[in-house]
């Protein structure tokens, strides 16, 4: 596992948004689960903070991953913890796709929906 993906998961992780949002692209893509692609680091961050709002914490546990030059691919169980206490373990595979030193596409699937179940 890369440097880089330690550090950006560690920053998602934080549910730090001055952090995570200087580590993407201004043009970066994203897709969560099912939801729409969101283009663009402002709205990229206003989606990831909406959805930090509806959690208390994250952890990711790195399953296995994989490096291919800018792609990264990293297999991981999250454990989310609930506003009530509750953590809930949830698969998850994210396409990390790199433009230099920064993010600009990235693909998380996963079904969130046990997490607000």
């Amino acid at each position: 596992m890369s440097d880089w993906v330690k550090h950006y998961f560690a920053v998602v992780d934080s549910m730090d948004l001055e952090k995570f949002a200087p580590l993407h692209t201004e043009d970066v893509r994203l897709r969560f689960g099912n939801a729409e692609t969101i283009v663009g680091r402002d709205a990229v961050v206003r989606g990831i903070g909406d959805f930090w709002g509806a959690i208390k914490g994250l952890r990711h546990n790195f399953v296995q991953t994989w490096d291919e030059g800018d792609v990264e691919i990293a297999e991981t169980l999250v454990d989310y913890t609930r506003h009530d206490g509750k953590v809930v373990t949830v698969p998850c595979t994210s396409i990390l796709r790199k433009r230099g030193d920064l993010l600009q596409d990235l693909r998380i699937y996963i079904d969130i929906s046990p997490v607000f179940a």
